[in-house]
């Protein structure tokens, strides 16, 4: 009886498309896939693969507490084992998903933030920044953003303050970015505009820029803000031209196949644009039109696309995940067995990173 071995390289080109749960309890099997697996460059190399392939995905959901689902169904759920996940009130809010990690923070206890792995389920507390004057809790408006840079290999966090002024009639504003690289703060340059919806941790993050949207205290609707995570700068990026902005209730950001979406509200019906390609304003397309089913209902973030594409995942300000059929475009609340309803959802990929151990670049 022969045993055949096969060759190092086969096998990690088999284990780079295992899910990264499964290569964990792997590292057990022998020392030399204990070496393979906790390689830096596998951990990067298997992100790569699943990032490239979208395999290896699930949900993050929010029913209120964090857990693991299966991205196709929502269900087969993990209960996470996050920072202050036994706090009250809302507890964890997620800021932004990239790459395999959370930035997430407690609504209950200032602005302390942690980015957090659900899938090796290890965390890592960001240093805290003190709020110093003319910033206060009564009168402050905060922001935040949380993304990639490619060029650098760095995830970064962007933190706004803003306090309007009523005797200068204008606003003024403090911006901090994060780098784990550094494991510190840098302070960033001056917003161009007042967002008005500060708290809603509205970001979208689209071809390494953090976006939010601009209003005026007046409620006028003013452009699109993108903070570069390469540059560190601000850019601004037109609205549609054929949005009716008089009638408009409320909008909000989020990204759709890779593209910035625009979520209009109106009395009793929604638009859904999506700006084909970034940055050129004439590319913006109304998408859907979708009729209320309760006046008081507002889209706020596109999540993604079902697998069949039939489903386009949203979630609703008052805290609920809805699906809208592709076919009828009718909404209907995303139903989790167990739970009321579904809070939030935020599609994450599998990856070895473990935090708060120094970083590795994936």
């Amino acid at each position: 009886m022969t045993t055949t071995v096969l060759p190092l390289d086969v096998i990690t080109v088999i284990l780079l498309r295992l899910p990264a749960k499964t290569l964990l309890r792997f590292k057990s099997v022998c020392k030399a896939w204990y070496s393979l697996i906790t390689d830096p460059n596998f951990a990067r190399l298997h992100l790569q693969t699943s990032l490239a392939t979208q395999t290896n995905l699930h949900f993050v959901i929010k029913t209120p507490k964090l857990h693991l689902a299966d991205f196709h169904t929502f269900e087969y759920r993990t209960e996470l084992n996050y920072p202050f996940k036994n706090y009250k009130h809302r507890g964890a809010e997620i800021v932004g998903s990239c790459r395999g990690l959370l930035c997430i923070w407690n609504m209950d206890r200032n602005l302390t933030l942690y980015l957090y792995n659900p899938t090796t389920q290890t965390h890592k507390m960001l240093p805290s920044l003190p709020i110093n004057p003319p910033f206060n809790y009564d009168g402050m408006n905060f922001s935040f953003g949380f993304g990639y840079d490619m060029s650098s290999a760095d995830y970064k966090c962007v933190r706004i303050l803003q306090s309007w002024d009523n005797e200068k009639g204008g606003f003024e504003s403090h911006v901090m970015v994060y780098s784990m690289k550094k494991d510190g703060w840098t302070k960033g340059p001056q917003v161009p505009y007042y967002f008005i919806y500060p708290k809603l941790c509205a970001s979208a993050l689209l071809d390494e820029a953090v976006h939010w949207l601009g209003e005026s205290r007046e409620r006028r609707h003013l452009p699109i803000v993108g903070f570069s995570l390469r540059d560190e700068e601000f850019r601004s990026i037109a609205l549609p031209r054929g949005l009716n902005t008089e009638l408009v209730g409320s909008m909000y950001l989020g990204v759709i196949d890779e593209c910035l979406c625009l979520s209009v509200n109106y009395f009793n019906y929604y638009e859904v644009w999506v700006m084909e390609e970034y940055g050129v304003v004439e590319t913006w397309v109304r998408r859907y039109t979708v009729q209320k089913g309760d006046g008081y209902d507002i889209l706020e973030r596109p999540i993604c696309y079902s697998v069949d594409r039939k489903e386009l995942f949203y979630r609703q300000v008052r805290l609920a995940v809805v699906s809208i059929s592709m076919q009828t475009l009718e909404t209907r609340p995303v139903q989790v067995a167990g739970f009321n309803v579904c809070w939030d959802a935020h599609p994450c990929v599998d990856n070895l990173l473990k935090l708060p151990k120094q970083a590795i670049d994936i």
